[in-house]
């Protein structure tokens, strides 16, 4: 077992099954903690749009995502994980805190 990034962090197991029984290929996740969920979508072969307020756990899961797009346990044939990219708004700052 992996050590947690994050303090509720799930099994990438758990939600990949919980992302069988979502119908569409787009999975948005409005609290996006390291990752997982968008580990999930991408390995399912699906985009992934993930919101995060921490900047430290946001470049968390932009890491863990992109590991998860060049891994070579990627379910989806290479063609394919090749035209995947993974972008990120030009306009986001991370909130600060006064």
């Amino acid at each position: 077992m992996r050590p947690k990034r994050h303090p509720a962090q799930k099994p990438s197991a758990l939600m990949s099954w919980c992302l069988k029984w979502i119908s569409g290929k787009r999975i948005y996740d409005p609290f996006m903690g390291s990752g997982t969920t968008g580990v999930a979508a991408v390995r399912g072969g699906r985009e992934f749009v993930g919101v995060e307020v921490s900047e430290r756990y946001f470049s968390i899961a932009v890491d863990r995502i992109k590991d998860a797009i060049r891994s070579d346990d990627f379910l989806l044939p290479r063609e394919s994980a090749k035209n995947m990219t993974l972008g990120f708004g030009s306009e986001w700052e991370p909130r600060r805190d006064e």
